[in-house]
């Protein structure tokens, strides 16, 4: 695993930014390499680690799944009320090693939360090549280039994307300016919460993906609202494995966001009070410990 190599805290303002240092917010990766930047919408700063990584096109994987919903509902291909897909197994030889959750019927809602690929498969070809390409030049999402097929363009393939140009993206998705009815980009920003708690809730979309070098990448990208407020955010990470990253992507995002003061701490454990503990023996204290126990 590489470490981190570059790392960026910048400022997008005049104003001053708050004092937090590059190597806090990298701390949150614990060596692993990648890329973070969270945008604050209210102060338009924008915090970045290793901003480099931050500006490489890279495949979007499965994040590209919320561009490809909002086309599909957009322009009518997909409805709202629309029957659910139905899966046929025989159409997919390796469909026994798939997730549980790809191997039944699905909505446009759980395939973009369970990242369904022969779901996106099936949409894409429903869509065609000119209606996507067209989409998403008029979006500017990454390179357009849908050239590697449709049923893999965004998999380690053609379509390329810049962590600043998914931020995009999102800010166009949330204010919506896509140029889409309102009422589509709210269907999509339900399907897309991932934490919701009384204090806040966070959007986002995960995405992984094998590299030609071997390595996986994974993604996590989107934004977080609180009491009125909204931050962006976009976390890319490699790995040797998906499990390399697969339960920590969220955790780096709330780790960093508790780090500028953007959401809060969680509360710290209860710490058993001393004098209010049952007394307990000297011969329950030193009892022995029976060999098999470690």
């Amino acid at each position: 695993m590489r470490f981190l190599r570059h790392v960026a805290f910048v400022a997008l303002t005049l104003t001053m930014a708050p004092m937090v240092s590059a190597a806090m917010l990298s701390g949150q990766f614990k060596g692993r390499y990648g890329g973070l930047e969270i945008y604050d919408a209210q102060s338009k700063l924008s915090f970045r680690v290793n901003t480099p990584r931050l500006s490489e096109r890279l495949p979007p994987c499965a994040t590209y799944l919320v561009p490809h919903m909002v086309i599909a509902l957009g322009t009518g291909v997909l409805k709202e009320n629309e029957l659910p897909f139905a899966f046929d197994a025989s159409k997919y030889t390796d469909s026994q090693d798939w997730p549980a959750s790809w191997r039944r019927e699905q909505t446009f809602d759980s395939a973009l939360k369970d990242s369904v690929r022969w779901y996106a498969q099936e949409l894409a070809v429903k869509m065609g090549s000119a209606r996507i390409t067209q989409n998403l030049k008029r979006l500017k999402y990454g390179n357009a280039d849908i050239t590697g097929g449709l049923d893999k363009f965004w998999m380690s393939s053609s379509l390329l994307v810049t962590s600043f140009e998914q931020i995009d993206f999102m800010k166009a998705l949330r204010d919506g300016k896509l140029g889409f009815n309102p009422r589509i980009n709210k269907l999509v920003q339900d399907a897309m919460v991932v934490e919701k708690t009384v204090d806040y809730t966070i959007y986002g979309k995960y995405g992984s993906c094998p590299m030609p070098n071997g390595t996986y990448l994974g993604w996590l990208v989107g934004y977080v609202e609180s009491a009125g407020k909204v931050w962006y955010y976009a976390l890319n990470l490699d790995g040797k494995s998906v499990a390399d990253f697969s339960g920590v992507r969220l955790d780096i995002v709330k780790g960093s966001m508790i780090e500028l003061g953007f959401l809060p701490a969680p509360p710290a454990p209860l710490v058993p009070d001393p004098l209010a503990m049952p007394a307990t023996s000297t011969a329950a204290a030193v009892a022995p410990v029976s060999a098999g126990a470690q």
